[in-house]
């Protein structure tokens, strides 16, 4: 069984502030070439920004000048790193969800899990067992 710990990157966490505009985070996105930064008050989650409510708030007639705390997605899936990478795979599908972020136990932010980690990485498993 693979774990998420396993295929997570430490350290790799992109991430702004609610006060922060839209514009903030795309260049942040493009410059990391990532396609989410997290939302973070100090060291607590507080939203996550992605490709998806970029294109929510464009195709609304949106300003990039709009502050993150009212365009990031709030209600913030997440995984735990000793969860079963499959079945986290699995609820990332189920919820159309492709950055998902990595929590520990005592509640901290330790990495973001991508759709394509989880497919490299069980591709990999696949292609050699």
């Amino acid at each position: 069984m693979v774990t998420v710990k396993e295929v997570v990157k430490h350290g790799d966490v992109v991430y702004c502030n609610p006060n922060d505009t839209v514009l903030d985070a795309v260049k942040k996105m493009h410059s990391h070439k990532v396609g989410s930064v997290l939302v973070m008050e100090g060291a607590k989650l507080v939203g996550i920004f992605t490709e998806r409510d970029l294109v929510r708030i464009v195709s609304e007639g949106g300003d990039l000048s709009l502050r993150l705390s009212d365009a990031m997605s709030r209600n913030v899936l997440y995984a735990h790193p000793e969860e079963n990478l499959l079945s986290v795979g699995m609820r990332m599908i189920e919820n159309w969800i492709r950055h998902m972020p990595v929590i520990d136990s005592e509640g901290r932010v330790v990495g973001v899990l991508s759709m394509r980690d989880v497919l490299r990485r069980l591709l990999a498993e696949e292609a050699y067992p």
